[in-house]
């Protein structure tokens, strides 16, 4: 049975249960792109019961209207409530930051619904600081509309970016400080284990790992690693420097299907992986030179040998 609520002012019927599941529903689409957007860890309950609180204010506006908690202080307390409720504390900068990310989609949905019931030309005005709309008792169409769509691509969404996380994480998990020791100078950087890379030079059996210039350019000057690819150095290596052409190797590698490829490489005194168990070195491994950027967003600089992780200090 539905609550029916009269208003003798304008003889309009305003059905309370459908516009309070419509509240919750729309509460529980706005936390569920909350918890998508600010990587938070919650549940459903948890969402369901922060959409029950986030609601209610919906019979307090229409039984109480004058009520504190109905005042923007009071409604500014309860989504500190809400958030609270919705999701699983870690810390004040997580928490302010998943308030402030719960306001933002708040504010972009309802300024969207706005717009479309301007474009729509659906009567509406202002009524003691609160935007009355007529369009039945039932709940606006519109905002049934964005929940109807809004569900399953807040669902999608979220998805989608935990998947995006999960991602990132197993990669930012294999990411170590790397220090590089060659000719008397050290480049450091952030090196990813690639455990796709099993390149080996085939005659010293040395490990090859691969660095982007940002790592070559501490060691080397940038004229000089310009010189460090193939047809440079197969055409003029008498230029470079002694105690680069010292170091130089050609190793035979296979890309993409295409094998009979040489990769230019260094050898270099050390290459030194900080991890949570202690430094790892490997001494004289050949380091390949990679012109470009190894990733679009410098999250690392090197693909680590997995083997060195392996073997260590012995490699």
């Amino acid at each position: 049975m539905l609550f029916v609520i009269t208003s003798v002012e304008e003889g309009v019927n305003i059905y309370l249960d459908a516009v309070w599941l419509l509240n919750i529903l729309m509460d529980a689409m706005i936390l569920n792109l909350t918890l998508g957007l600010t990587r938070a860890k919650s549940s459903k309950f948890r969402l369901f019961s922060a959409a029950l609180i986030a609601s209610s204010l919906v019979p307090l506006t229409i039984y109480m209207p004058h009520h504190f908690l109905t005042s923007s202080l009071g409604k500014a307390l309860i989504s500190l409530v809400i958030i609270w409720v919705a999701f699983r504390y870690s810390s004040l900068r997580a928490f302010f930051m998943q308030w402030i990310s719960f306001y933002f989609i708040t504010f972009a949905i309802g300024g969207t619904m706005m717009g479309v019931h301007f474009f729509l030309t659906t009567e509406m005005e202002v009524q003691g600081g609160t935007l009355v709309t007529f369009s039945g008792g039932y709940g606006d169409p519109v905002s049934w509309c964005f929940v109807l769509i809004g569900f399953p691509c807040s669902y999608f969404f979220t998805k989608w970016r935990f998947s995006q996380v999960a991602v990132h994480q197993m990669k930012m998990d294999q990411v170590y400080e790397v220090e590089v020791q060659w000719n008397g100078k050290t480049a450091k950087c952030h090196g990813m284990v690639d455990s796709g890379n099993q390149l080996v030079d085939p005659i010293s059996r040395k490990m090859v790992f691969l660095a982007d210039r940002y790592v070559i350019e501490q060691l080397i000057d940038e004229v000089v690693v310009d010189e460090l690819t193939m047809d440079q150095v197969a055409t003029s290596m008498d230029g470079l420097p002694g105690p680069v052409q010292d170091a130089l190797r050609l190793v035979p590698f296979q890309a993409a299907g295409h094998a009979g490829q040489l990769l230019v490489t260094l050898t270099v005194d050390s290459v030194v992986i900080h991890t949570e168990s202690g430094p790892l070195n490997v001494q004289k491994p050949l380091l390949g030179v990679q012109q470009s950027s190894l990733t679009h967003d410098n999250t690392y600089q090197m693909l680590i040998h997995p083997h060195a992780m392996v073997r260590g200090k012995s490699a």
